[in-house]
């Protein structure tokens, strides 16, 4: 990660703030170094918990100053602080970026006489700085009206596209629940779970978590042994409605998926939960769950309990959780990852990635390994190398070892010489461990 990132695409960030969503499109077309800047303090978690200091009705509503997460702090001495990058130990601070009218690249470090390319017109969010001017660092405003008089001295980098009016209902002292990167290829995230060629998928997944964990309403069930399914109409607009998702609490409940892209927490209980169609994120809870993707690229996690995951069709992330679990991948190129306890991991048709984790006690058991098909095995943990990782031949299958002789998985029907060239090695920081499910 560089001082200053950059970020040249196109992103959607969603903030949360009293309970409400505000989608901002961020433009590094024509604000590559602001919108890196912002993006990267997104992605770290800086923003969550930070607070509003300064309301100015009809003008603008602004943020970003690190000592607002402390209650404590005084609010008339707000507004002056950045963040701290921990590589450097020094406040980081970025030029001021303008693109004037039709030039083909931004102009740093000056005032830019209009027209601009990025004006600030109502619901732009733009870096505020002191008088100098490359002293933006992590706090940015939102323009409640057109603000002209702005634009060549302050950088635009993106626009409210959803939930304008929560901004226009923020007051002084407002926190930020949450803001998420919820759109867009993000070329910070790194993976060797989900690999290069698989960039869209990754990201695709990451954003779909973080837009489902914002904190934003859920569409709660009750305690009772429910049976719902979001295909009919008046279910499927509740969903819709609810940022979240849908939320199943206490009972054992059956949920039946809608062709839409349904978000869905069985919480408590032993829930059967039947993704159908679409690309959907489905989380198992408590209880012993039985998860069933169905049809599209779905992310699936039975959390607690001895839970049985099921892919279906299309490219699926399937994880277990704690618990002894039974994973399916199905049809597609999928991503198992027992998690801990005992697990089963059955990839099934395509180029399938089985996960196992060098902190695990228990030894999972992959149960189709298919050279032929590409497969391959990803073992996750800091400060181990290849060389840590001892493949043991018992009768016809291979045990893998690290070096303080722990076995952490069990490979049927394939012995250590056709096994070996199969297996990498990644980091508990890999974008698809950290960061889906």
């Amino acid at each position: 990660m560089t001082e200053r990132p950059i970020f040249n695409g196109v992103a959607i960030v969603t903030i949360a703030v009293n309970g409400r969503p505000i989608e901002v499109e961020i433009n590094g077309i024509d604000a590559p170094i602001t919108a890196g800047n912002f993006i990267d303090l997104v992605e770290r978690g800086f923003y969550d918990g930070i607070t509003f200091h300064r309301v100015v009705p009809n003008f603008v509503v602004q943020a970003g100053d690190p000592n607002s997460k402390d209650p404590n702090f005084p609010p008339n001495l707000l507004g002056r602080a950045g963040f701290v990058d921990p590589l450097t130990g020094r406040e980081r601070t970025i030029p001021l970026e303008i693109k004037a009218k039709g030039a083909p690249q931004p102009t740093l470090s000056q005032i830019v006489p209009p027209p601009v390319e990025l004006p600030h017109k109502q619901g732009v969010i733009s870096m505020a700085r002191t008088p100098v001017l490359d002293s933006a660092s992590s706090q940015f405003f939102i323009t409640l009206t057109p603000q002209p008089s702005l634009d060549g001295s302050y950088a635009v980098f993106g626009e409210v596209i959803n939930g304008f009016a929560n901004v226009q209902q923020i007051r002084q002292g407002d926190r930020i629940t949450a803001a998420k990167v919820t759109g867009g290829i993000i070329p910070s995230r790194q993976s060797n779970i989900i690999l290069e060629n698989q960039v869209g998928l990754l990201n695709d997944f990451i954003n779909f978590v973080n837009r489902a964990n914002l904190g934003l309403p859920f569409a709660d069930a009750d305690n009772n042994n429910n049976r719902l399914d979001l295909n009919d109409s008046n279910n499927r607009q509740i969903a819709a409605n609810a940022f979240s998702g849908v939320r199943l609490l206490g009972g054992n409940d059956t949920l039946i998926g809608s062709p839409d892209r349904d978000v869905v927490n069985g919480n408590e209980g032993n829930d059967l939960l039947l993704g159908e169609a679409g690309a959907d994120y489905l989380r198992g809870g408590q209880g012993d769950d039985t998860i069933v993707g169905g049809e599209g690229n779905d992310i699936l996690n039975g959390n607690k309990g001895n839970d049985s995951v099921e892919g279906g069709n299309g490219n699926d992330f399937v994880r277990g959780g704690q618990g002894n679990d039974t994973l399916l991948g199905g049809n597609g190129d999928d991503t198992l990852i027992g998690d801990l306890g005992f697990d089963i991991l059955v990839g099934g048709a395509g180029k399938d990635t089985f996960v196992l984790r060098a902190d695990d006690s228990n030894s999972d058991r992959i149960a189709d390994f298919n050279l032929a098909q590409g497969d391959e095995i990803v073992i996750v943990g800091d400060n181990i190398t290849l060389a840590d990782v001892r493949l043991e031949a018992v009768g016809g299958n291979t045990v893998l070892r690290l070096g303080n002789n722990n076995p952490i998985g069990e490979v049927v029907g394939v012995l250590p010489n056709a096994l070996s060239a199969a297996i990498f090695i990644t980091t508990t920081a890999d974008a698809a461990f950290a960061r889906i499910g």
